[in-house]
């Protein structure tokens, strides 16, 4: 069991997980990552992995369209990232 700290739980004592963070992409002519740009650093994507795509809450005012891409580096990362359509840019997504 986990003991009850004593403290109060306050606004910047909690943060989300998974949370997208925003990437830069350069995209070869089929729309797919060819280079991710991310703290400074440049990475090639080696080759696509995987493609997936989600498209949610249709009905909100705020409908979900992505287009997942799980990448492998040249340096051999692995890396999930998504297209947001809705927004017109890219992120990774962290695991």
């Amino acid at each position: 069991m986990v003991e009850d700290a004593g403290a109060a739980a306050s606004a910047g004592a909690v943060l989300p997980l998974n949370a997208p963070a925003p990437v830069g992409v350069e995209a070869d002519a089929r729309g797919y990552p060819a280079v991710l740009v991310r703290r400074g650093e440049r990475l090639v994507v080696a080759s696509v992995e995987d493609i997936w795509r989600i498209e949610d809450e249709w009905w909100r005012g705020e409908p979900v369209a992505r287009t997942y891409f799980e990448v492998l580096t040249d340096d051999g990362r692995r890396v999930t990232l998504f297209f947001d359509h809705a927004r017109q840019r890219w992120f990774t997504q962290r695991a």
